[in-house]
């Protein structure tokens, strides 16, 4: 499903999580580091939120948890998977969310596949991906055909069920340290109550595996319907008067407003430069 979400961004203002009636913060210690956001958490706690804490440690942000789980550094896309995996199988999801607002429906390319822990386009001698596969079925009009159900074997959300169907609650326990009854215990939390915020940071992101781990929390939160809405979204908790500010409002050298890169001496054109930043192809 997409979109996925980057190491630095935040889909919500930090005034809108009191809104949320339950966080899922991971590999952040925001009490004692994001001392401005943990503001607006305790106020959400104070009107009855959830607050849910996954991390090594056991943190100041941690001894204001109602569900504190201790994880093996860099192992959170197993139990991530087994909360994807959990919400598809029991039809957790939004289905009116997923439908009308995420790519679910839409029928993948026949030449997708997902075989070995390897997706198709794979070169082993570059050891990087061809993506032409990866695409949708296209109609006559060149736009991408959609199936009538979530059943068709085409579909991204048929795809999605697939790719995490060994993603079990046990398999996660073994990889991740937490329990089996712990991640279960996380995802029932998170699952009930709407609308709920994932909070992370660099305890989160600097793994080799980070990007499919906010990329797991961003399936979660369209899967929940939780993208786009007051108390929802995927939040990085960055440095809350430098970091954030500065990107948003533009104030660093090398971006203009909306995180886009600036125009150099080699874009003679507007295709040019929108090539160049990955904005078409």
């Amino acid at each position: 499903m997409s979109p996925s979400f980057g190491r630095g961004a935040m889909t919500n203002s930090w005034s809108d999580m009191q809104n949320s009636e339950v966080f899922l913060i991971g590999g952040s210690n925001c009490a004692e580091n994001h001392p401005i956001a943990m503001k607006w958490i305790n106020l959400a706690k104070e009107k009855g939120a959830k607050i849910i804490v996954v991390d090594p440690r056991f943190t100041r942000t941690a001894s204001k948890a109602d569900v504190f789980a201790q994880i093996r550094p860099g192992t959170d896309i197993a139990y991530l998977g087994a909360m994807i995996k959990y919400i598809i199988e029991n039809k957790l999801y939004d289905y009116e969310y997923v439908t009308s607002f995420t790519n679910a429906l839409y029928k993948v390319s026949k030449d997708y596949q997902f075989e070995e822990g390897l997706f198709s386009g794979f070169d082993p001698k570059t050891k990087k991906y061809g993506v032409d596969s990866w695409g949708y079925q296209l109609g006559p009009d060149n736009k991408p055909l959609k199936a009538d159900s979530f059943d068709d074997p085409d579909s991204v959300m048929s795809k999605l069920k697939e790719h995490y169907a060994r993603y079990t609650f046990e398999t996660a326990e073994q990889i991740t340290g937490i329990p089996a009854s712990k991640i279960k215990e996380i995802a029932d939390t998170f699952c009930k109550a709407k609308p709920g915020t994932i909070l992370y940071a660099l305890g989160m992101t600097q793994h080799t595996t980070g990007v499919q781990g906010i990329r797991a929390y961003a399936v979660i939160q369209l899967l929940l319907g939780n993208i786009g809405k007051a108390g929802g979204g995927v939040n990085a908790l960055r440095g809350e008067p430098n970091v954030q500010g500065s990107t948003d409002m533009a104030n660093l050298f090398n971006t203009l407003p909306g995180y886009l890169p600036h125009p150099i001496s080699t874009d003679q054109s507007l295709r040019d430069y929108l090539i160049r930043n990955g904005s078409i192809q």
